[in-house]
């Protein structure tokens, strides 16, 4: 049989403040419940009813009812029917940056960003419900879908809790001693996260400060071009991107208290102006500063 041309899609959410959906199919298509494409999101599908042929990169494997599929980032997969009955899948997309948000502390950032950049996962393809991880996913994925539809306030923190339960199951279920994953991402980056790490440190000890790549270079004792590659190799985004993520990060953790201003906070997080402020934090929550303030006040009536 002739396979078809895996397609590029963008979906869950490109352009949208939340980059998260819920998949629901039923509906075949030359045999195929979900023809063959990639992404750069995260995925999990779960066999509501029937049974299937999923092929994940250049792997093929049947799962059955209630089995759950974690597809990671740029993988090609595809699924077919392998029954005569109306089959049925259903899941969850998400964008990967919902994991290296840099909401959390940077060692869990960096195993959360080399294991959704490895790809595939090597030896568990599909998880059944007597798996130990297994109710985690299936309980993280209902709770996700629940929120979503229903659309309640705050219903974005508790997909993103639900998101970080399944994927905390997911990474420590690989990250152990001795599991393939471990061992060739661990012996790969560990003498590259050494060497960015002086100036990862700079940056938490001077984000009030501006922070130049020179600055960074000195921390760090390797030439501009040098640490900027290896920044975004081993980190997964570029030295701007992290620093203003992690100056928001900041600057939310300051406007849920009553003592600073906007505009003081906008300097006590290492922005040069208001207005540049106003811009980036928009750009990363979806809100301005004041709305954002204004929700937190909301939450605590």
């Amino acid at each position: 049989m002739r396979m078809a041309q895996p397609e590029l899609l963008d979906h869950p959410a490109v352009g949208k403040r939340f980059p998260f959906r819920v998949t629901d199919v039923s509906i075949q298509f030359d045999g195929h419940l979900v023809k063959p494409h990639w992404h750069d999101h995260i995925e999990l599908v779960k066999v509501v009813k029937g049974r299937v042929l999923v092929t994940l990169d250049q792997d093929q494997f049947e799962a059955g009812e209630e089995d759950i599929v974690f597809i990671n980032s740029r993988q090609i997969h595809s699924i077919r029917s392998l029954t005569d009955r109306q089959d049925r899948i259903n899941g969850i997309i998400f964008d990967k940056f919902f994991v290296t948000n840099f909401l959390e502390g940077f060692d869990s950032m960096h195993a959360c960003h080399l294991f959704v950049s490895a790809g595939a996962c090597s030896g568990r393809l599909s998880i059944s419900p007597g798996d130990p991880i297994w109710s985690d996913l299936n309980e993280g994925m209902e709770a996700a879908k629940h929120e979503f539809n229903g659309k309640r306030l705050c219903y974005e923190m508790a997909i993103k809790s639900s998101i970080y339960r399944i994927l905390t199951a997911v990474i420590r279920s690989y990250w152990q001693p001795g599991a393939p994953i471990a061992g060739a991402i661990a012996g790969r980056n560990e003498h590259k996260l050494s060497l960015i790490r002086p100036a990862l440190n700079y940056i938490e000890e001077h984000i009030a400060e501006p922070v130049s790549v020179d600055v960074l270079c000195k921390a760090s004792n390797v030439s501009p071009n040098y640490l900027s590659r290896l920044f975004k190799e081993v980190v997964g985004v570029t030295i701007t991107r992290y620093l203003t993520s992690t100056r928001i990060h900041l600057a939310k953790r300051m406007l849920a208290g009553r003592e600073l201003t906007v505009t003081e906070i906008a300097e006590r997080s290492g922005f040069c102006n208001i207005h540049y402020f106003g811009k980036k934090f928009k750009e990363e929550t979806g809100f301005s500063p004041s709305e954002f303030r204004s929700n937190v006040k909301k939450l605590e009536l």
